[in-house]
């Protein structure tokens, strides 16, 4: 045995041999595709991810406030400059000024706005505000510090972004409480016969020290227990295990389909299996959601079946996308879709395309983005509702990807009983026999004599095998036949010797 290994050993070739020149430049050639390619996903993805989470400050003034002075005091026109002021800062949102307008002409006016979409938040200066004030400054009556303003915010938009709007508002509110203070206090000492002792005297001690505060008022609370980033982990939980997994199997076992199998089967099926696949991934992708809802929310029956579309929808438009792929990439290349595919819709999942360079507005467009926003619109009771246009982008995908794949599906099963290429999307190797050649070359070559005796007993069985043929007899002539045949192989034998 060790003898036979060595002689084994022996007709191997070295590495550096020149007999295996051609197969090393083929080897580098791979290696190159391979490294220029994968550089090429790794800053197409790194650069999506960074640059839709990069520097969102500098485009918060895309972000709209309402802002209305319900009060028309002296104190309360005081504070309205200020507050339009301060949110003049580029590091806070746009606010925009409808006080005297006749759009957003009451509190619920605006609170529905806000709950719409149509602002990011508001900020209100409410009705009495001057008359409480300077009560409890002259007359030291109870006073409510944070009734003066109310900033009205929701959490039905990209949970990132709405944070960082909701804090720069909160931030700049916050800063004018001080020098709405001196400003108050200082007016008071210009009274006439006023000092400094007698304001104390008389104001309560809340209102001078604090004139100004603000409440918040959520008019679209998040009801999901869990941070948002959860569900975006969900849905590419569900992408990766209802889309690659069936994709990785049809590796496997479909080479016996597309050779034997009518195309449009093949389609068929291909489809059946992987919305099934896709249907039992959702099913417990959902029923986990379910399990972790926490107590701020008691969701129904229908918000099930909306998750459970939602999860649907964004693993049937991946599942069919990666079919695509597997039946048109090159091996090689095809982690490399997986992965920008992966990597690009989870940024667009986590930072959204609001607020973003106008490039990013290109997140609108993918099926991750489309889940969130249907997410977060059933998770905040309705707010923000971009129902139809999210389900129409997840749909269009959906079918879109399916009828591309239905199409490469046809082309890969045509090419391969061709012969022109192989199961893995790769051409043959050379000198690999093409089917209708392999065929013909069949019918050329001569019958060998062991072929012909199997011929000519096949023969002889076919026609005995009837009623009146004993068995006696077909042994006689079996045995006569090989007999003959032997003794034609060793007269062929002798005369090649």
């Amino acid at each position: 045995m060790l003898r036979e290994h060595r002689e084994r050993q022996k007709k191997l070739l070295p590495l550096f041999s020149p007999e295996l020149r051609p197969t090393r430049m083929a080897f580098a050639k791979g290696l190159w595709d391979i490294f220029l390619v994968f550089t090429v996903v790794f800053w197409i993805s790194i650069s999506f991810l960074y640059g839709a989470g990069y520097d969102t400050i500098r485009h918060i003034k895309d972000a709209t406030l309402i802002f209305r002075n319900f009060d028309d005091s002296p104190a309360a026109t005081n504070l309205s400059s200020m507050i339009i002021t301060a949110f003049e800062d580029p590091a806070v949102p746009l606010l925009k000024d409808y006080t005297g307008s006749s759009r957003y002409d009451s509190v619920s006016a605006i609170k529905d706005a806000v709950w719409k979409g149509d602002a990011w938040g508001a900020v209100i200066v409410n009705n009495g505000f001057g008359t409480n004030l300077d009560r409890a400054l002259t007359e030291g009556a109870v006073y409510n510090a944070t009734s003066a303003v109310t900033l009205v915010t929701e959490e039905s938009r990209h949970y990132f972004k709405v944070m960082m709007v909701n804090k720069a508002a909160t931030g700049a509110l916050t800063g004018l409480e001080g020098a709405f203070a001196e400003q108050t206090f200082a007016r008071l000492l210009s009274a006439d016969g006023a000092s400094v002792a007698s304001v104390i005297d008389q104001a309560n001690a809340e209102a001078l020290i604090t004139p100004f505060s603000f409440a918040t008022d959520n008019v679209a609370p998040y009801h999901f227990d869990m941070s948002m980033y959860i569900l975006s982990i969900t849905l590419s939980l569900c992408m990766v295990v209802g889309s690659f997994i069936p994709s990785n199997m049809w590796k496997s076992i479909e080479e016996p389909f597309f050779k034997q199998v009518r195309v449009t089967q093949v389609i068929a099926l291909r489809a059946f299996i992987n919305i099934i696949w896709a249907i039992f991934i959702c099913v417990q992708a959902t029923g986990i959601v379910f399990a972790f809802h926490g107590p701020s929310w008691s969701p129904s029956v229908g918000d099930f079946f909306a998750i459970f579309a939602i999860f649907l929808l964004n693993t049937l438009a991946f599942t069919f996308f990666i079919d695509c792929m597997q039946n048109w990439v090159h091996p090689r290349f095809l982690l490399g879709g997986y992965f920008t595919t992966l990597f690009v819709n989870i940024a667009a999942a986590m930072f959204g395309a609001e607020l973003n360079n106008h490039f990013f507005r290109i997140c609108y467009a993918m099926p991750f983005h489309s889940s969130g926003l249907m997410l977060r619109t059933l998770l905040t009771d309705g707010s923000y509702n971009k129902l139809d246009f999210a389900i129409t982008i997840n749909i269009l995908w959906s079918v879109f990807w399916w009828l591309v794949s239905s199409f490469l599906i046809a082309r890969k099963a045509r090419l391969v009983r061709d012969g022109k290429i192989m199961m893995s999307n790769v051409p043959p190797p050379p000198g690999h026999a093409q089917p209708a050649e392999a065929t013909a070359t069949a019918e050329k070559e001569p019958e060998s004599p062991a072929t012909q005796i199997s011929s000519s007993e096949s023969e002889f069985l076919s026609s005995s095998t009837t009623p009146s043929a004993s068995e006696t007899d077909i042994s006689t002539h079996m045995a006569g036949t090989r007999a003959r045949k032997s003794s034609e192989m060793s007269d062929i034998e002798i005369e090649d010797a």
